[in-house]
């Protein structure tokens, strides 16, 4: 799926039109797909309706992997560890900033667009979009 059409499908499924595709988003999906990009099999993209072949590693630290993905209810990051495959989580916002702390114990911040400001006490940045605060 293109860049553009990942953020016409964002932008029609967004609650009342309020979220948008940010530029710093698309760039998250630019390009194709390669194989680190590809979701665990253990996390089933279809079983939550979310565009498998958008998904993009954005980063590892200390096993566990941070992807994103494009889903039906916007931006979706998935946290997962390859230790403790059951365990992955994940949350999604419609082009909005999201935070997600699962069984893993990995409390993960992400915002598409950047994150704003200093990384917090205790918080590992990542990317510009994604920080975590390890176990």
């Amino acid at each position: 799926m293109s860049s553009r059409r990942t953020c016409a499908a964002l932008v029609t499924t967004a609650a009342s039109g309020v979220a948008g595709c940010t530029r710093s988003s698309a760039d998250l999906y630019a390009g194709e797909q390669q194989e680190p990009d590809v979701l665990p099999a253990s996390v089933d993209a279809a079983e939550h309706s979310w565009d498998a072949v958008s998904s993009r590693l954005l980063a590892t630290h200390e096993g566990a992997e941070f992807y994103v993905v494009a889903g039906k209810e916007g931006d979706c990051l998935i946290t997962y560890d390859p230790d403790a495959a059951e365990d992955w989580n994940a949350g999604c916002a419609p082009g909005g900033r999201i935070s997600t702390r699962g069984r893993l114990g990995i409390a993960a911040d992400f915002a598409p667009a950047g994150l704003p400001g200093e990384t917090p006490e205790g918080w590992v940045r990542l990317t510009p979009q994604l920080q975590i605060e390890p176990d």
